[in-house]
């Protein structure tokens, strides 16, 4: 965040994909709890970059199913969590581009819904534990 609120000038009017998740990490280096409770690390740039449109999605998933969806069996969801329409609007081209198609990305509203993806984060070391470091994503059966 302080690395980012310094890149201030920089950063004005460009769009900012926020794929993390601001965890302190367990002994086991897996995360166990949110920097940011009753906020989201998305709701923290936003505030210290105004002028920066901040987009948070693909941080519901194990990484290398952020550039490969279709590698999964099932189908995954990727959540758009932003203030700015049209910088979703960019964001979710940018999905499609890397194999997300338009049924499997749920814009969930302003950038305060970030605060539920990032909190999903806190259940991964379970899923991890109990099935390995195998690629998975949150998704939202329909």
């Amino acid at each position: 965040l302080e690395r980012l609120a310094a890149l201030r000038e920089e950063l004005r009017g460009k769009i900012l994909v926020d794929v993390s998740n601001a965890t302190v990490d367990g002994p086991d280096g897996l995360p166990a709890d949110l920097i940011y409770p009753g906020s989201s690390l998305a709701e923290q740039l936003q505030e210290a970059l105004p002028e920066t449109r901040v987009v948070k999605t693909l941080n519901t998933m194990l990484f290398p199913v952020m550039t490969a969806p279709a590698t999964l069996t099932q189908t995954p969801t990727a959540f758009l969590s932003g203030d700015d329409p049209q910088a979703k609007l960019t964001v979710r081209e940018l999905l499609t581009d890397l194999g997300w198609q338009e049924a499997w990305i749920t814009d969930l509203g302003q950038i305060q819904t970030a605060r539920a993806t990032e909190a999903a984060i806190l259940f991964v070391p379970h899923v991890i534990r109990s099935t390995g470091f195998t690629p998975f994503a949150i998704s939202i059966a329909r």
